[in-house]
């Protein structure tokens, strides 16, 4: 999809606003579950992955990190600036406008101590989703932590109408055990209980051997 398309969806409402701090990473702060490590050189660092409009990374601001949310959608990155300054962690927060999926990304510098990606990696296909892919790998080190959220599931045991929805105008899906063929080599990973919704909604707690 191209960022013209992301524009008019969050002009006229994107459905993933609604939910706004993701509930899962929220759950997993408050149980521990993600560190928030103590560092001389100061707070730890997180990268938010299709960061939109922000609610994740000012929530994560808000709880001791450093953030850097990038985004191609300059704007949805625009209100997430906006929302940085109405919580008061604007010194907390930098957005850039980038393509996750580029083999470099001015002005993003790892390795980063946690990444999240809310609904961002299962949008891509191909090339882009490998390039992706690579970028967690280059931004991470050993002990990183990576949540992600995405949609898992056969396109076949899609119904009809949520495939057509899906996979051709919103976005394509993650398959069952993809998370494993992308990033096993490189992560341990926890399957979180899956979202109560919505329906084919998947979580991961990975950590960086």
């Amino acid at each position: 999809m191209k960022p013209w398309f992301y524009t008019l969806l969050y002009k006229r409402g994107a459905a993933w606003e609604h939910v706004g701090v993701s509930p899962e990473l929220r759950g997993l702060l408050a149980e521990g579950r993600i560190a928030v490590p103590v560092s001389p050189a100061g707070r730890p660092r997180a990268l938010d992955l299709g960061c939109g409009t922000g609610a994740n990374a000012v929530f994560l601001a808000q709880n001791g990190f450093d953030v850097v949310g990038v985004d191609f959608t300059e704007y949805a990155l625009r209100r997430a600036r906006e929302r940085a300054r109405e919580a008061a962690v604007e010194d907390h927060c930098r957005f850039v406008n980038a393509d996750l999926s580029s083999p470099r990304i001015p002005g993003v510098e790892g390795p980063f101590d946690l990444l999240i990606d809310y609904g961002t990696l299962d949008d891509t296909t191909g090339p882009v989703r490998r390039g992706m892919v690579n970028t967690v790998l280059r931004l991470s080190r050993t002990g990183t932590q990576f949540f992600l959220w995405c949609f898992s599931a056969d396109k076949k045991d899609l119904p009809l109408v949520a495939r057509r929805r899906m996979s051709r105008l919103l976005h394509t899906v993650m398959a069952p055990g993809e998370e494993q063929r992308l990033f096993g080599h490189a992560f341990d990973i926890e399957r979180l209980p899956d979202p109560p919704r919505p329906e084919h909604a998947a979580c991961f707690l990975m950590v960086r051997r």
